[in-house]
């Protein structure tokens, strides 16, 4: 009863016990699937799996603007609706313009990538950025009103039905596509149920958009798609460098095992950084826009992380040959090798990684966009010349070390950010 009275008493621990809990029974239910998915699916259609996401986490930060952040930093609900609604409406043009641009340039895309096999892939690649750009429109603006258990709740309905539609699609014969389709499928119902349940379908309502005003939420605004944007592709150019430089200089098998890494052991541990990144960001703004100093649960928030981390961690370094091997088959032991490498890695962007809030609250999102630029660039090139030079175990080495001094760089960055003076004016 202390437990539950001390989460009952505290905001931060039960908003943040809520998306963790759903976030673990998410991710039980992705890894429970992935030893049926890895018998279903060959390592090379994991590879083409792998890229299209790649593709996709790529050309998400340009859909929405990442006008999305900004949700959570105003304080009139009028203007929460408005920026929601600017998500709305550009993921729906940056859906419809990558349309066009892959009709033009088919053949160019096919040739530059090797899709020759699953040419079929470049036609889901719009279809879920509209997708994943309506549904963090809507985690922001539900975030904004502390709806966690509606948030939960989506998680774990995306990953069921993602998963169990995998299941589906590969036994019928889709293989690469399934793999895509089942993800696409997962946003959309992940999309209509909280819509539904939380009776937000006037949002969608194109009939009551007010243009000349949602223009002017847009501009007033703006520093996030000039600034954030660049910032966050440049973060997911680096998070997904590994993915594209692999694909060019190794083989669709290799990002295959890469990838499987990131399905059993990233995801799980980053969905729940997210969580606690969603919280963390709901409690500072709170904070900050009442003139209060935050400081106190940046310490916490990143103890907590760090203690977090330590198990699925030792997990990898201890187990990852023989765990991978046991449960996902013997042709995936490549894939439990790789992950004792990139172990440490992934702790050191697990612990800070959702600190990174702090720049969006301060506004500091042209500081955040050199700092990831430098990250991009840094990352980028360590790939390409040991991937030029060396095997991959010693390409996945490198890549490693690399994570864990930027992120300690990073963390600097943080606190001296989060120390500044000056407050929100909204």
């Amino acid at each position: 009863m202390r437990i539950k009275d001390r989460l009952n008493s505290n905001r931060f621990l039960k908003n943040f016990a809520t998306l963790f809990s759903a976030t673990l029974l998410a991710q039980f239910i992705n890894v429970a699937a992935s030893p049926f998915l890895t018998r279903i699916y060959s390592p090379e259609e994991f590879g083409y799996f792998s890229f299209y996401l790649s593709v996709c986490s790529l050309l998400i930060v340009y859909t929405t603007g990442r006008y999305e952040f900004a949700i959570n930093t105003v304080k009139l609900e009028k203007e929460s609706q408005a920026l929601f609604k600017v998500v709305v409406i550009l993921s729906t043009f940056f859906t419809i313009l990558i349309l066009l641009a892959e009709q033009i340039f088919y053949d160019q895309f096919i040739g530059m990538f090797g899709l020759e096999k699953v040419s079929s892939l470049l036609i889901y690649i719009p279809v879920t950025l509209l997708a994943m750009g309506i549904m963090q429109g809507l985690n922001y603006y539900l975030n904004k009103h502390k709806e966690f258990g509606v948030l939960s709740k989506g998680k774990v309905l995306r990953s069921s039905v993602t998963s169990g539609s995998s299941i589906i699609f590969g036994l019928i014969g889709l293989h690469s596509v399934g793999l895509i389709l089942a993800n696409v499928l997962g946003y959309v119902i992940s999309v209509v149920y909280q819509t539904i349940v939380k009776r937000l379908s006037f949002l969608f309502d194109f009939r009551n958009y007010q243009f000349d005003s949602l223009k002017q939420t847009a501009k007033i605004h703006r520093h996030y798609p000039l600034y954030n944007s660049t910032s966050a592709f440049f973060d997911n150019m680096a998070a997904q460098a590994p993915v594209f430089i692999l694909m060019r200089f190794f083989s669709e098998a290799i990002v295959g095992f890469y990838s499987l890494t990131i399905r059993v052991a990233v995801l799980p541990i980053s969905l729940i950084s997210t969580s606690v990144a969603q919280v963390f960001l709901s409690e500072i703004a709170e904070l900050y826009s009442d003139g209060k100093p935050f400081g106190h649960v940046l310490r916490k928030v990143l103890i907590l992380l760090s203690v977090i981390g330590i198990v699925p961690v030792l997990l990898l370094v201890t187990a990852g040959p023989w765990g991978f091997a046991l449960v996902f088959g013997e042709e995936w032991r490549k894939a439990g090798e790789l992950s004792q490498i990139l172990a440490f890695g992934y702790y050191a962007k697990f612990v800070v990684s959702p600190l990174s809030v702090v720049f969006f609250v301060k506004q500091k999102v042209k500081l955040l966009s050199i700092i990831q630029g430098i990250r991009a660039v840094s990352t980028v090139s360590v790939l390409w010349i040991s991937s030029t030079y060396l095997d991959i175990e010693a390409v996945i080495l490198a890549y490693s070390i690399h994570e864990i001094l930027f992120y300690i760089v990073y963390l600097f960055f943080i606190f001296r950010v989060s120390r500044a003076a000056g407050y929100i004016r909204s």
